[in-house]
């Protein structure tokens, strides 16, 4: 999510605009990372690494996620992680575990929905594919699961993120607007069947590959 964020004497203000995207899981292969990645679910010692990395956008906040049953999908190298992608269920939210008076809770989520939110890949492990893996391993383990369709909020900002979704096949459903001012906030969903979103999704989809399943990468 990119925010723009003012310090103000009296308050803290931010707001975002961001799409909204839904990716309806089929079919993958076996659940494997090629050589020398493997997969986990993060547990208490992913979580103390992820909240004392120096790249941590929020330390603690990932802690708190886990304490309230949000998964967070690893994939490391050795004893180090290499990217995650969190995940949730029964509400979508914005600033995901940021404390009580920092997150917003958009919807709730209906029976065979998740919502994925935070996909990060460290610096030093960017331009490897991690991120795709990610996104495989999530689908293929959500869909095990008896899971249909994966919800995700991606900036207007971010066009790798935007790019990287599209290709696993997501469809822009609508804008979202985020405020913040003082102790209130509030996200506001922009209508179904936007033109805008048309209009930019045309831009995208040219130039975009399919991504290759988990069993072509591994």
């Amino acid at each position: 999510m990119n925010f723009a964020v003012r310090l103000m004497p009296i308050s803290w203000k931010y707001w975002g605009n961001s799409i909204l995207l839904k990716t309806s899981i089929g079919d993958s292969g076996p659940i494997s990372v090629p050589e020398p990645y493997k997969w986990t679910w993060a547990g208490p010692e992913e979580i103390n690494f992820l909240d004392r990395h120096s790249e941590a956008t929020s330390p603690t906040a990932y802690a708190r996620r886990a304490a309230r049953g949000d998964r967070c999908l690893c994939i490391k190298q050795g004893g180090e992680i290499v990217g995650y992608r969190w995940l949730k269920l029964g509400t979508g939210c914005i600033l995901c575990g940021f404390g009580t008076n920092m997150e917003i809770t958009l919807f709730p989520l209906k029976p065979g929905q998740a919502f994925s939110y935070d996909l990060y890949t460290y610096r030093k492990y960017r331009g490897q594919g991690v991120a795709t893996m990610l996104n495989n391993l999530l689908y293929h383990v959500l869909r095990e699961e008896g899971l249909k369709e994966v919800l995700a909020l991606v900036s207007l900002a971010n066009h790798a993120a935007l790019r990287l979704n599209l290709r696993f096949g997501a469809q822009p459903q609508r804008l979202v607007y985020s405020y913040r001012i003082r102790g209130w906030s509030k996200a506001f969903l922009g209508p179904e069947g936007d033109t805008r979103l048309a209009e930019w999704t045309q831009q995208f989809k040219p130039n975009l590959v399919p991504c290759l399943s988990h069993a072509d990468l591994a």
